[in-house]
């Protein structure tokens, strides 16, 4: 199958390429790059749908994270506020009336034996 142009005394000005193929095989040659180019844009379509659907759920998620954060961190403070000794103290004295033991009620317990391992 010659490819090549026609430059002929004639023809020395254009060139003409010769088609050889059959109108079949070229409208089919057609057809399967068409069809070829339709099937790869439409795996990029659906890659591209899945990223923005993946973006918006990660977008969301993040909104969720934010208001779990704000959420948190009144108890976080509030459980800081409420660990402090001096506030556990303070409320045992006042609402519970707890009182420091006096000295007969503090018993002290010594044992100087050794500490045998079984």
């Amino acid at each position: 199958m010659k490819d090549f142009p026609d430059s002929s005394p004639k023809n020395n000005r254009r060139l003409i390429r010769k088609k050889k193929e059959n109108p079949k095989v070229s409208s089919l040659k057609f057809i399967l790059t068409w069809a070829i180019l339709f099937i790869v844009a439409l795996i990029f379509v659906q890659q591209r749908i899945d990223y923005t659907r993946t973006e918006k759920k990660v977008r969301q998620l993040m909104i969720e994270k934010r208001g779990v954060i704000t959420s948190i961190l009144p108890l976080k403070l509030e459980e800081r506020y409420l660990t402090r000794l001096s506030n556990i103290e303070k409320t045992a004295r006042s609402k519970i009336y707890l009182r420091k033991p006096s000295a007969k009620q503090i018993i002290i317990i010594t044992d100087k034996s050794p500490v045998e391992d079984p």
